[in-house]
Parts: C-alpha cells; sequence; structure tokens
C-alpha cells in the first residue's frame, strides 16, 4: 500500500512540475497576459477614463530576436523604456526602418529611421512619453506584440483599432510618398 502511494505521490510531483516548466517556458516565450496602466493608449487601449479599471491583453512574446521582422506600422507593443530599464511601456509602433516621420515637437522638420530602431506613439500623444519625447527605440527594446484584450470581460476579444488616421500624413514609408497619398 505504502509503495502505491509513494509511486501515486511520485507521479503527481512529476506531473507538477513539468506543468511549471512549460508554464514558465509558454510565459516568458511564446504569450501571457500584461496588465495595462495609463491613458497613453486611450481609446485603444483603457478606453474608460475611470483610473480604477485597467485592461489586461494576450501578448505575442514571439516576435522578439529574429521574429521582429514580423512587426508592422500599427503594431501596439510592449517594450523597455530606452531611459529607465525598470519600466516597461505600452505604444504603437508608427515608422519603421528607413521610414521618415514629422514628430509632433517639430512639425517642419522629419526624422529617418535608422536601422533596427523604430519609432513609437501613444494613441493619446497628451498622455504619452514615446518617440516624440526620446526618439527612435532599438527594436531590440520591444518584449511583445498586444493581441487582444482579456480583461474587462465586455472587452474580451475585441479587435484593436488600427493605426489612427490622423497620424499617416506624418509617416513616409522608405521616405517615399505619405501614407495618405
Amino acid at each position: 500500500m505504502s509503495t502505491a502511494a509513494s509511486v501515486f505521490r511520485r507521479r503527481l510531483f512529476t506531473g507538477a512540475a513539468a506543468t511549471t516548466f512549460v508554464w514558465i517556458f509558454v510565459t516568458d516565450n511564446v504569450m501571457s497576459l500584461q496588465m495595462i496602466k495609463g491613458r497613453s493608449m486611450q481609446p485603444a487601449l483603457n478606453p474608460d477614463s475611470n483610473r480604477l479599471k485597467n485592461d489586461v491583453v494576450l501578448v505575442d512574446k514571439t516576435i522578439r530576436g529574429m521574429m521582429s521582422s514580423r512587426l508592422k506600422r500599427g503594431d501596439i507593443v510592449t517594450f523597455t523604456s530606452p531611459h529607465d530599464p525598470d519600466c516597461h511601456l505600452v505604444k504603437r509602433i508608427i515608422a519603421l526602418p528607413h521610414d521618415c516621420i514629422v514628430p509632433l515637437s517639430s512639425p517642419d522638420s522629419y526624422v529617418r529611421i535608422p536601422n533596427g530602431q523604430c519609432w513609437v506613439e501613444g494613441d493619446e500623444s497628451f498622455h504619452s512619453s514615446d518617440s516624440n519625447t526620446f526618439g527612435p527605440i532599438p527594436i531590440a527594446l520591444i518584449d511583445a506584440r498586444v493581441i487582444t484584450p482579456v480583461w474587462p470581460l465586455s472587452r474580451f476579444g475585441t479587435r484593436l483599432p488600427l493605426l489612427p488616421e490622423w497620424k499617416k500624413p506624418r509617416i513616409y514609408p522608405n521616405g517615399g510618398p505619405r501614407m495618405s497619398e
């Protein structure tokens, strides 16, 4: 009897350990849930102005490293702040390498995005610390791409809005004509 009980405990422990390792691998490298705080991505994320309600989103972590070529203009991404490694931000990719962008702070000039970097902005520019503040960011700082909200339940599976129309006239893909043309 004690042999059967010890076999059961050993199998239970082995199964729990394997499940834990798989869970850790998936949440570190494939996908996970993240809580979004702040107003910089309104109305796409946290559309309610109530600061007590935060969206929880499903994020795709497979876009890091060699898969970063799958990133595109309009993707909402999470990344490590270029100025504070303990701070993680959520913004929208506006411009990719070789694009030109007209910064909000100086509408009479443009910035060409260097290779390996991108320009990110919040949808709510008045409440956003983004590339208009710190310039293009290295793509290597991007941790994940936001897929969809999962909380609150009323927003579960909601399709995230595309790149806002008012931003398009400031973007010159590959240095060519404006996106709106």
